[in-house]
């Protein structure tokens, strides 16, 4: 059975007690291991239906010939996105999602996959970013091992654009003293680096501000436009800018991750798999199907051209160097981390 701190069962204690009535426990076993899940995403995003769905699925199918079992909690039961870098490092629970946009402070170089300008498709971005945060790639040993967790799988809501109520965007300039909502973390860095003043503002209290006016557009992945109704309030948006990602991963409990078999391990990591290469399929098949359903809608898009690519790639680098420049003053190693990635970039368009 899992053993855990005595810290960490206070902490999931508190939660449970606060949920009760609401978690469901899929699997428990006196033989063998039994793992705390928490999923913060609803079955409908992208994430879910490609990832964490047939992740779990595969679990539940898999696990139990290796002693191996779930409990499992959805839908930000046992605790909050920005929460669970610490339930996951404290054990109190053993896996879930990790969003560096939301942890800036506590895992500024993992936001690295969130810059600008690297790519705009979600499977390579998770591609290049993937060996660099599991153990021996850079990012892992210079910063996530040492936060106790070990990432399992990740996906990369790619393709972020900004959207406006009442403004075309051609070029960056027109965008100048607009406030913007942004997802935080890098995006905070995108937003100055295009003149807007980043606003940050949940997600559910987006539709109202926008109606209202009291801000002119935000920073969206293409697919969560009509996941909120958003296409009402909006009127014009970007395409192919390339403004950044909203990278994902799925971690495990560093001293969970040891304490399974080597049966175990090999049942996680093709889950795992399965995992990462459904995901970054579902969320570029969502964006691809919802640049014609906001078309549809009356969004009407701004394509980045040829000719104004150089504005908007001369934006979106001074991100980048900024974004180097302060964590390298902070003492972080920014230049190395971006260099191993951008080497992977280019690796990948070959």
């Amino acid at each position: 059975m899992t053993r855990r701190p005595k810290a960490a069962l206070a902490a999931l204690a508190a939660i449970l007690v606060a949920t009760a009535g609401c978690g469901s426990a899929e699997h428990g076993s006196d033989d063998g291991i039994t793992l705390v899940v928490a999923d913060g995403f609803s079955g409908g995003h992208p994430v879910s239906k490609g990832g964490s769905a047939p992740f779990f699925a595969y679990l539940r199918e898999h696990g139990p010939e290796v002693g191996l079992h779930l409990d499992y909690y959805g839908a930000g039961q046992l605790g909050k996105t920005q929460e669970m870098l610490t339930l996951v490092r404290t054990r109190a629970v053993d896996m879930g999602f990790v969003l560096p946009a939301y942890l800036a402070d506590e895992l500024p170089l993992t936001g690295v996959g969130d810059l600008p300008g690297l790519t705009d498709d979600p499977c390579t971005t998770v591609q290049v970013l993937d060996p660099l945060v599991k153990p021996g790639g850079i990012i892992y040993d210079k910063e996530i091992e040492q936060r106790g967790v070990v990432p399992l799988w990740g996906a990369a809501v790619s393709g972020i654009e900004v959207f406006t109520a009442d403004r075309r965007a051609t070029r960056p300039e027109d965008l100048a003293g607009l406030l913007v909502r942004s997802p935080g973390g890098v995006g905070d860095r995108v937003a100055k680096g295009l003149g807007v003043a980043p606003v940050s503002l949940p997600v559910g209290d987006m539709y109202e501000a926008l109606s209202r006016g009291t801000i002119d557009g935000a920073l969206l992945p293409r697919y969560a436009v009509l996941s909120y109704s958003f296409q009402e309030v909006l009127r014009y948006g970007t395409l192919r800018a390339n403004l950044g990602s909203s990278s994902i991963w799925f971690t495990i409990n560093a001293d969970a991750w040891a304490e399974l078999d080597d049966a175990q391990r090999r049942v996680v990591q093709a889950a795992a798999e399965v995992a990462r290469a459904g995901a970054c399929t579902s969320i570029a098949a969502a964006d691809a199907k919802a640049v014609d359903a906001m078309r549809a809608a009356g969004i009407q898009f701004d394509e980045v051209s040829p000719q104004t690519r150089p504005q908007w790639d001369a934006a979106l680098a001074s991100v980048r160097a900024e974004w180097v420049r302060d964590l390298e003053s902070a003492g972080l190693d920014a230049r190395e981390v971006l260099d191993a990635i951008e080497a992977r970039v280019g690796g990948a368009a070959k």
